[in-house]
């Protein structure tokens, strides 16, 4: 892990100063097997061959040659992967030797999705007290809660931040994207709003929500211009593009779009500080 004076200067002079377009993060399914059947995503067991161990390094390699510093693993559920020999913990310590830093959402850990009736209807299964205490048993230094605001869990959301806050070392909060054109889990914009004014005023009673707060506002107007040269995205057959995370799963609605990693990295490559200081912390440098 650089320190964070080197991997600030790195960053600036590789994707600033240069005036290369190159991607920065890079976000990578392993796999779209899932030990869930969550009703929000769109990802669970669609078709295709998995990696094996020398595909994803190979992988790996591409994506860091490319530019990317951060990588983070999803799914499917990325700890289910197996090749061989092989598990995730072998894919996780090739990562860190190409990638200033190395991320992974599971859902051992997080993201949450409500408290005990609504997480364990949107994921399918009673899991909700088997995810909390694996979150208090575990000794990593680096637990967030990522939550996914819906129209389900919309009103539990600040009580959950509340909660949970005590377990881990940081939470960031994105809204649920509809893949489908008829959506029922899609939060309205109102509703949306209401919801960000209250994480604002959470953040400023200094719970440790991770968003920037010019992000939570950018949010809140659908103001944030993406830049999709930011972002690699591959999917567990080894292909990859640049640009946005939905593309070839749904339709590309901006004015629907509430992912929060994509909209924090908006502000940050314009220097607003508040941003740049967030992913810092976020991932860990």
């Amino acid at each position: 892990m650089p320190s964070p004076f080197l991997f600030a200067c790195d960053t600036l002079f590789q994707h600033v100063i240069s005036g290369l377009q190159r991607p920065f993060l890079a976000s990578c399914k392993l796999t779209n097997r899932c030990n869930l059947h969550c009703q929000q995503c769109a990802f669970i067991d669609r078709p295709g061959l998995e990696p094996t161990f020398t595909q994803v390094t190979a992988l790996l390699d591409q994506l860091s040659a490319r530019g990317d510093r951060i990588i983070i693993f999803e799914g499917g559920e990325p700890l289910l992967w197996r090749y061989s020999a092989h598990t995730f913990a072998d894919v996780a310590a090739y990562a860190c030797s190409r990638f200033a830093v190395t991320g992974v959402t599971t859902n051992g850990t997080q993201p949450l999705d409500g408290f005990a009736e609504t997480h364990n209807r949107l994921r399918g299964a009673p899991i909700f007290e088997r995810v909390i205490e694996n979150m208090r048993s575990s000794a990593h230094s680096h637990i967030f809660a990522h939550l996914t605001a819906n129209a389900e869990n919309h009103l539990e959301l600040t009580s959950l931040v509340r909660f949970l806050s005590p377990l881990v070392n940081g939470i960031t909060v994105q809204f649920y994207y509809p893949y489908d054109t008829d959506d029922c889990l899609f939060l309205p914009w109102p509703e949306r709003c209401a919801l960000l004014a209250a994480l604002i005023e959470l953040k400023r009673q200094g719970f440790p929500i991770l968003n920037s707060a010019e992000a939570l506002h950018a949010l809140m107007a659908n103001s944030w211009h993406f830049q999709p040269w930011r972002i690699n995205c591959s999917e567990p057959d080894g292909h990859f593009w640049q640009g946005f995370y939905v593309e070839g799963h749904g339709a590309v609605d901006c004015k629907k779009c509430g992912f929060s990693p994509y909209t924090e990295i908006s502000p940050a490559f314009q220097g607003h500080p508040h941003a740049i200081l967030a992913g810092m912390r976020i991932f860990g440098v």
